[in-house]
C-alpha cells in the first residue's frame, strides 16, 4: 500500500462535480472563484427568501379567509337579530290593530295610551 503524496488542496484544480463547499476553499486571488461563490451564496439566500415569502403569503391568505368567515358570521347574527326585532314589531302592530278594532266595535276608547301623542289632551 502506497500512500499518495500530500498535496495542498489550494494547488489542486477544483472538480466540476464537487460541492460548492469545496469552492469556498479556493484562494481569494482567483476572481472567477470569488464570483462563483458570490453567485451561489446569493442564489441560496434568494431561495430561502422565496420560501419564506411563500409561507407568509399562505399564512396571510389563511388569516384573510378566517377574517372573512368572521365577518360573514357577524352579518348572519345581525340578520337573525333584525328578523327577531321585525317579528316583534309586527306582533306589536297586530296587537294594536286588534285593540283598535275592538274599541271601534264597542265604541269605547282604550284606557291605555296606544302611543298616539297627538291625541293627548293638554
Amino acid at each position: 500500500m502506497q500512500s499518495e503524496p500530500a498535496v495542498p488542496e489550494s494547488t489542486l484544480p477544483p472538480k466540476e462535480h464537487e460541492p460548492i463547499k469545496n469552492m469556498q476553499r479556493a484562494p481569494l486571488k482567483d476572481v472567477q472563484g470569488v464570483r462563483l461563490i458570490e453567485v451561489s451564496e446569493k442564489a441560496a439566500v434568494e431561495v430561502q427568501l422565496s420560501k419564506i415569502q411563500e409561507k407568509l403569503e399562505k399564512r396571510k391568505a389563511e388569516y384573510a379567509e378566517k377574517m372573512k368567515n368572521k365577518i360573514a358570521e357577524i352579518h348572519k347574527k345581525a340578520e337573525e337579530k333584525r328578523a327577531i326585532v321585525e317579528a316583534s314589531k309586527r306582533g306589536d302592530f297586530l296587537k294594536l290593530e286588534e285593540m283598535a278594532a275592538k274599541s271601534r266595535a264597542t265604541g269605547q276608547t282604550p284606557k291605555k295610551t296606544i302611543g298616539c301623542f297627538s291625541c293627548k289632551n293638554s
